[in-house]
């Protein structure tokens, strides 16, 4: 379905071919509707100062009647208000129809398609099961998890539902969750505490740390949907395979453009071992609500407040309408959020408009670097050394990344190898409030390890124990704890899995940051065509420039060999194989 229809002779919106009252094929109307319920006309009209027909329909900021625009509005941020533009003639709209009997219509209109659509989602269901053992719906409380989680009590009967808390949900939601499972007799997913599944975690102290969430920046969805799921997965899964458990989503393509390429059937992207089944994938908004109707599934009272979508209070995603709307409906949780964005904008320099125009929602992060560089560098026959020094804070992380490397023990006394195909090798000593490590590898293997030792040092210095990279784990060994990761060694494999995963604090405020370079780089102070380069070590100093001036290049040495300028024709790429030659 490209667009919806409009049955004039009916006064219905078509999601079929025709209209299934009259036969009618309608014309275009809009690309999708969400019927408008009382509560929320009611708030339109306060907002708008305009009579709102009881049987109407809004997409985005137009409102619809009768197939036609009845009314436009534009969302002012700035003074935090409503203003209709384009208004029909009111005379044309006396004869409005109630909205239960508009919507009974709608469905009767609709039904053939409607039994059509259920058909082929409960087929699809039952397929999919086929080879599965047990199923669960992803439920987050809104009408599309509602509408599936009916789908699948048709489809399999014994199903149940496992609500993830992120500790963000509106008051409404946490007891839809509960009232939903009563009312359908489908159980509730919990932890062995009687607890739903949420992460361990503190959203505003996280963004202290990390910076509120932005649409560039959702770490809290990492945070408090994916990690969660994983532990349900390692609690529930233990050594069983994963294939054998569907979960079954109400994700809808047509949501927004991210999603637009999704698929009926996916493994997930974010969660390891998740096979991912969405049996509405295809559906529009509106045949959602209209199947919502005709089957009578409880939905939300959100929706009725005019919420467009249910989740996340603080989400960054949500429509600037419904920005605006969640702000009135639930002032005093909005303030709680609204204060963290004015500490964030006073810290940041940001003007009093960047909080109250949403300007928030398209913050990007400063990803501030705090560079560490080795504190000494030595050759040593073929090998070059580096060794930094570490707060002890950290020394719980480096233990837990000493295993998924490869060493079992962990203790520090003696250097070992990792399991990779990189020729280095890592030791570590305890020295009061600091820890020593010291990293090692073959010149000829320097290039390709150095990329290595620098991500497996930036997840020691920045971990704050978020579990995106547990939810990467194939094996289930990584687990979150108070301030860092927790890893099982009988479970993990070494397959580095978690190392590969893409981490959080690379899009924060700040991040500490090990350098594995022998050199840097700095242009001249004076404007000289020059590149002033500065070792770590005197002697690599004035190893390679005494090769440069062997190569006829012009060379400057100061501190011993520790700085050298040369002209700015030398590449990088030749400074550092001389280095290391």
């Amino acid at each position: 379905m490209d667009y919806v229809k409009w049955c004039a002779n009916c006064n219905v919106p078509i999601v079929g071919s025709e209209c299934e009252i009259c036969g009618a094929q309608g014309r275009k109307c809009a690309r999708d509707l969400k019927p408008i319920f009382g509560h929320e006309r009611a708030l339109l009209e306060r907002l708008l100062g305009v009579r709102l027909p009881s049987f109407a329909f809004i997409h985005r900021n137009r409102i619809v009647y009768r197939g036609r625009t009845y009314l436009t509005f534009k969302l002012d941020t700035a003074n935090g208000e409503l203003r209709p533009l384009y208004r029909w003639d009111l005379e044309n709209c006396v004869d409005e129809m109630d909205f239960e009997e508009g919507m009974k219509l709608a469905v009767k209109a609709n039904l053939k398609y409607l039994e059509e659509k259920e058909k082929e989602a409960i087929n699809f269901i039952k397929s999919t099961f086929h080879d599965c053992s047990q199923a669960f719906v992803l439920f987050g409380g809104g009408k599309d998890s509602a509408v599936v989680a009916s789908l699948a009590k048709k489809a399999l009967s014994n199903v149940a539902l496992l609500f993830i808390d992120t500790t963000l949900e509106f008051p409404e939601t946490y007891q839809f969750v509960e009232d939903f499972s009563k009312l359908y007799n489908l159980p509730l997913i919990k932890d062995f505490r009687g607890k739903y599944y949420r992460a361990e975690h503190d959203f505003f102290q996280l963004c202290e740390r990390l910076g509120p969430p932005s649409i560039y920046h959702r770490w809290c969805c990492h945070i408090f949907k994916e990690q969660p799921v994983r532990r349900f997965i390692n609690d529930y899964l233990k050594d069983e395979d994963s294939t054998n458990i569907m979960f079954l989503t109400g994700i809808r393509r047509k949501e927004s453009k991210r999603r637009s390429d999704y698929t009926f059937i996916e493994l997930g992207k974010r969660v390891a071992r998740q096979v991912l089944v969405q049996p509405i994938n295809d559906w529009s908004n509106l045949e959602v609500w209209l199947y919502t109707f005709w089957r009578g599934i409880k939905s939300n009272t959100l929706y009725e407040l005019g919420h467009a979508r249910v989740g996340c209070w603080p989400c960054p995603c949500t429509p600037p309408l419904m920005d605006f709307i969640r702000r009135l409906t639930h002032a005093q949780l909005w303030k709680r959020f609204e204060k963290v964005l004015f500490d964030y904008a006073n810290k940041n320099n940001r003007p009093e408009r960047w909080v109250k125009e949403g300007l928030w929602r398209l913050r990007k992060p400063k990803r501030q670097k705090i560079l560490i560089d080795p504190i000494h560098v030595e050759e040593k026959d073929d090998e070059i050394l580096f060794k930094y020094v570490i707060p002890t804070p950290h020394r719980i992380n480096l233990v837990e990344l000493l295993k998924v490397l490869g060493d079992r023990r962990a203790d520090g006394k003696e250097p070992f190898s990792p399991k990779t195909k990189h020729d280095l090798r890592l030791s570590y000593r305890v020295q009061g409030a600091k820890t020593e490590i010291v990293v090692s590898c073959t010149k000829s293997s320097y290039v390709v390890a150095k990329g290595f030792v620098e991500e497996v040092l930036f997840r020691l210095l920045n971990c704050i124990g978020c579990g995106a990279c547990s939810s990467r784990c194939p094996k289930g060994a990584l687990q979150v704890i108070e301030g860092g990761i927790a890893i099982d060694p009988r479970k993990c494999n070494k397959c580095m899995s978690c190392l590969k995963s893409p981490c959080i604090v690379r899009d924060s405020e700040k991040m500490y940051v090990a350098r594995l370079d022998v050199f840097s780089l700095a242009p001249c102070e004076k404007g000289l065509p020059l590149k002033h380069v500065t070792f770590l070590s005197e002697e690599i100093g004035r190893k390679v420039a005494k090769k440069l001036e062997m190569k006829g290049v012009n060379v400057e040495i100061h501190d011993g060999g520790k700085v050298i300028c040369v002209n700015e024709e030398v590449s990088v790429e030749e400074i550092e194989q001389l280095a290391l030659s």
